[in-house]
């Protein structure tokens, strides 16, 4: 009784002072830190929902940072070079000549984003946040009320695509619509087939899908049943096929010689995907490639398209494994 008297008139010991004082300061720390982790995280949320309307998060883009970085470029002067974003079907080639151009102009900037998909680009272009929007479909009806205009450059064709060590090197029609019904699944050798699938609205799928209605239709059936593994952009796509044993997917042939992807393009229905069989219809899975733009192009977009429609660009674009879309005025159908 003496020593709590004694402790009561002397006040706390100074060790349990020393043990109070750390512990308010660990718990200060903690709640710093916690403020800290939650600014960030709606900073983050707010920086989400101020997404650019112009970005199709239904589009071949999985990520909002597309283009998240176009405003910090136009500060720095970037508002001079010519800025082109849209489907990733078209980035690849789209690359190629940007590249040619600017080794022929080497003053001017040409800056191609990675892709936001053809809604992504039409909406770009309509908003002027780019000069030139990219799509690789037609303009949906909404599109076509924007009074865009719509800038053709190539096409592609749309094939088969299968890994290396698949042993086929030709398909039918009806094989092709067997095989994404879930009917076959096995090569000829007897090694498991594995359908890779792009997203709905993926434009290789849209091409098959306008010939073979029969495939639209087992097409959505698989997505709707979930039955095979879904990819949302190309570069997804490429790596998957070229790295699954028995893979097959639908690609266009261009990106393949663009890249180099180690694929093999399937004949179909005895057809091989050349120039001259897309030209005579011979071989119809196509898609077309296009730029368009808010108002008719000037200044370093009117030069670009005009080396795009160039000799030395039809040249380029016939090299990297795509078909040029002849120029008005100098005839020859496609």
């Amino acid at each position: 009784m003496a020593d709590a008297q004694a402790q009561a008139e002397n006040g706390p010991r100074p060790g349990g002072l020393a043990r109070g004082t750390a512990i308010l300061a660990l718990w200060g720390a903690v709640v710093g830190v916690l403020v800290v982790v939650t600014a960030i995280a709606v900073a983050v949320v707010d920086d989400l929902s101020a997404a650019p309307p112009w970005h199709d998060p239904g589009g071949d883009a999985s990520s909002l940072e597309a283009l998240a970085g176009l405003e910090e470029l136009t500060e720095d002067g970037a508002d001079r070079a010519l800025r082109i974003a849209g489907s990733g079907s078209n980035i690849p080639l789209t690359r190629e000549l940007a590249e040619a151009f600017m080794r022929r102009r080497p003053g001017e900037r040409v800056i191609v984003f990675e892709s936001v998909g053809s809604t992504g680009g039409v909406r770009a272009a309509s908003d002027d946040v780019v000069d030139l929007g990219m799509i690789s479909r037609p303009l949906r009806p909404a599109e076509e009320s924007l009074g865009l205009v719509v800038l053709p450059y190539a096409h592609v064709a749309v094939a088969a695509v299968a890994n290396l060590d698949v042993g086929d090197d030709a398909l039918t029609s009806d094989e092709l619509i067997a095989i994404y019904a879930g009917e076959r699944r096995q090569w000829s050798d007897g090694a498991a087939i594995v359908v890779l699938q792009r997203e709905r609205g993926d434009s290789s799928h849209a091409a098959v899908d306008a010939v073979l209605p029969a495939f639209a239709e087992v097409n959505e059936r698989a997505y709707r049943e979930e039955r095979w593994r879904v990819l949302y952009n190309d570069r997804a796509m490429h790596e998957a096929l070229v790295s699954t044993p028995g893979a097959i997917g639908l690609l266009d042939v261009g990106v393949t010689k663009v890249r180099a992807l180690a694929l093999k393009v399937l004949t179909l229905d005895g057809v091989r995907p050349t120039e001259a069989d897309v030209r005579s219809g011979r071989y119809p899975f196509t898609k077309e490639l296009a730029f368009v733009s808010g108002d008719q192009p000037t200044g370093l977009a009117r030069d670009f398209l005009d080396f795009v429609r160039s000799s030395d660009g039809q040249a380029l674009i016939r090299q990297q494994g795509y078909i040029p879309e002849v120029p008005p005025g100098r005839g020859g159908g496609r």
